[in-house]
């Protein structure tokens, strides 16, 4: 490793953004998939969530691109890969009271290729 780890991911994570945005904004009626580790992606962390942000350069006049309109799919997480310090995995960071409103969840939705073990999951979401 050359000790600029750091420096490496945020222009990996800015010129993904940067060529997401500028092929999105030339392209108004398309969808954008993009590939990439998680560790790159969770917590939008990564040019998934660069990516309002660098919309907002390539065309100032853009509207409607905010973090909602980013959706973040993880496959297969591990609870490492979640940042978790136990079997579960982390769904969101900043749950404490202090930190509320700065909650961040790890991704819009999780994809497993087979049935998870149940008890890597902390919950259910939208079990009817």
């Amino acid at each position: 490793p050359s000790g600029d780890f750091f420096a490496e991911r945020i222009l990996v994570h800015e010129a993904m953004a940067t060529a997401a945005a500028r092929w999105a904004m030339s392209h108004p009626d398309s969808l954008v998939v993009a590939v990439a580790p998680i560790s790159d992606v969770r917590y939008m962390g990564g040019p998934n969530g660069r990516l309002p942000r660098v919309c907002k350069f390539v065309n100032p006049l853009a509207t409607g691109i905010d973090e909602s309109a980013i959706t973040t799919i993880l496959l297969n997480p591990s609870a490492k890969e979640t940042l978790s310090m136990s079997k579960f995995l982390r769904l969101e960071i900043g749950t404490t009271p202090q930190t509320l409103k700065y909650q961040t969840k790890v991704a819009d939705y999780i994809w497993f290729s087979a049935i998870p073990k149940v008890n890597v999951l902390p919950r259910m979401m939208n079990v009817r």
